[in-house]
């Protein structure tokens, strides 16, 4: 038995390895997918808001003479232009020698690379603050929750406050008294929140079949009396550790938005291109350059300070 020659410690064997890899960092582009797109022109976009009066009477007495009522003229809700790239490059060698996977190295890269893009975009597209870009520095847009944020829609709860069905049909009730009317269609929330919101107990009656092999406990949809509201979780609504110069959050957040006054401004739709080689290696980038666009702040709301442990 001594002189069997067994596997154990013999390292000339060859490993069995499967040629799929699985990428183990999440993907996240609710709002690169579901915004819809307009144009940009120039480094700074805008677009026009405008107001009507306070609603009162306009009652006048028979055949006194007229005046004028005062009039405005529209406002303009302004963001800047983000140059966003991502630069890869990959050796000959590399390309030349066989892989697992059995794909050529600078194509893996480039799904690689497209991915990593996406999940960049709507980070910023969701958190990034706004950076002028004078003086030399990397110019950056405002991203939702700033560009929505005005006094009346963004509200910091007391730290540590318990969330509740309540305090949502609160915040929806604020949403219609400080907009036009037109509502929040989306929430979204971090993980701990949105299993928070999957426990409160729904006030509709329910027919359970039998047998029965199925629990359903979630809340897709929210039905307040100020309006509908579809449920989501989302992993950068709220950040567990620092990134993209945004330090963590310490209490729980909800973004309320209506998709429909939001779009995303791109002045250069995301393009590949092919850099001058340096040395024995290809170099390419995805690029493009977009913002923003915030049509109406009222519609959408920002509430923070919620317990999250």
């Amino acid at each position: 038995m001594a002189d069997i020659l067994k596997i154990y410690g013999d390292t000339s064997i060859r490993e069995d390895v499967n040629s799929f890899v699985e990428l183990i960092t999440s993907v996240e582009s609710w709002f690169l997918n579901n915004l819809g797109k307009s144009q940009a022109n120039g480094p700074v976009h805008q677009t026009q808001i405008d107001t009507l009066l306070t609603a009162a009477s306009l009652a006048v007495a028979e055949g006194e003479d007229l005046t004028n009522t005062a009039l405005t003229v529209p406002t303009l809700l302004a963001n800047i232009v983000q140059h966003v790239a991502k630069r890869f490059s990959v050796s000959d060698v590399q390309r030349k020698v066989a892989h697992f996977n059995g794909e050529d190295m600078l194509a893996y890269q480039t799904v690689k690379a497209a991915k990593d893009m996406g999940n960049a975009l709507e980070f910023d597209l969701v958190r990034s603050v706004l950076v002028s870009g004078i003086s030399g520095t990397v110019p950056k847009m405002k991203g939702i929750v700033v560009g929505i944020s005005k006094s009346a829609n963004t509200t910091a709860h007391s730290s540590g406050t318990v969330l509740a069905a309540s305090i949502i049909n609160g915040l929806m009730k604020a949403n219609w008294d400080n907009s036009n009317g037109t509502v929040a269609t989306d929430l979204f929330a971090g993980s701990f929140l949105r299993n928070v919101i999957d426990g409160f107990t729904a006030k509709s009656n329910s027919l359970v079949s039998y047998p029965n092999t199925e629990i359903v406990n979630t809340v897709d949809m929210y039905q307040t009396s100020f309006g509908r509201i579809a449920v989501h979780v989302h992993r950068r609504i709220q950040l567990s550790s620092a990134g993209g110069g945004i330090g963590a959050d310490s209490t729980g957040r909800l973004l309320f938005v209506n998709p429909e006054y939001l779009k995303i401004a791109y002045l250069n739709p995301i393009y590949m291109i092919d850099l001058a080689k340096n040395g024995a290696a290809d170099s390419k980038a995805l690029v493009t350059d977009l913002t923003l666009e915030v049509k109406n702040q009222d519609v959408h709301q920002n509430a923070t300070g919620f317990d999250i442990d």
